[in-house]
């Protein structure tokens, strides 16, 4: 986003849309992988397709899969941290101005967070001056 204009292009836009749609996919598609490696049982199938019987995976199989769904959650992880990222960077931008909304509103935010932070810094003022002076 530009901190240049107080919109963000239409380019941007895509960006983000492309960050998001990319990272919700990766949670799909893994957890999807995930849920594949889940069953304990390998179906014996006839000749025509038919099952005939179920097989234990032995153990090789079994921890090749764990693998396989460890390195799945981490990219589910990584994803998810992205996303978290990208809303935290988004509320940023929209707090400071960088992106659109209503002027009276967000004058309104920032009339309270200046207010905040007065009280918090007269508070903080008075706290010290009595821990350092005393009682007097």
């Amino acid at each position: 986003m530009s901190s240049s204009t107080t919109e963000p292009t239409g380019q941007s836009y895509r960006i983000l849309q492309n960050r998001i749609n990319t990272n919700t996919e990766i949670l799909y598609k893994r957890y999807e992988n995930i849920l594949s490696l889940v069953p304990m049982t390998i179906e014996r199938r006839d000749v025509e397709g038919r099952v005939i019987g179920h097989d234990k995976k032995d153990k090789t199989l079994t921890m090749a899969e764990t693998f396989q769904m460890e390195t799945h959650a981490s990219a589910m992880i990584r994803a998810a941290e992205d996303l978290l990222a990208l809303t935290k960077s988004l509320k940023e931008a929209w707090i400071f101005g960088q992106i659109g909304g209503d002027e009276e509103v967000v004058k309104k935010i920032r009339a309270e967070a200046d207010q905040d932070a007065e009280i918090v810094g007269e508070n903080l003022l008075e706290k010290v001056t009595k821990e350092v002076v005393g009682d007097f």
